[in-house]
């Protein structure tokens, strides 16, 4: 059975906001690894959807949310929801910010 991930509209811009950091503020060498590391992440958090933790958000809507972080980038965390054939990834986010507070301020899409 193939597991697939989808990117969410929010977390696709978060990958984009964050490459474009790396890239200016590193190197597009570093943005573009950073790129290939989450589509890596996202790629077995989809063959192992269970492998995150739950970081419990007080909203019910992100009861089922779970986080894991970017290898080789670890202070970036994907919030994603698993689903029946995989996983949706809702947010990549750096893991210094108030998870609670930016998820309830901004919604999950």
């Amino acid at each position: 059975m193939n597991r697939r991930y989808l990117i969410r509209p929010r977390a696709d811009r978060d990958l984009d906001d964050q490459a474009d950091y790396y890239g200016t503020r590193g190197s597009p060498a570093l943005g573009h690894r950073f790129l290939l590391a989450a589509h890596e992440t996202f790629t077995l958090l989809a063959s192992q959807p269970e492998i995150g933790w739950w970081p419990k958000f007080k909203n019910p809507a992100l009861a089922a949310a779970r986080a894991f972080r970017v290898r080789g980038f670890e202070r970036i965390l994907v919030i994603y929801r698993p689903v029946e054939d995989g996983v949706d990834i809702l947010r990549v986010i750096h893991g210094s910010r108030n998870l609670q507070a930016l998820l309830s301020r901004e919604g999950l899409e």
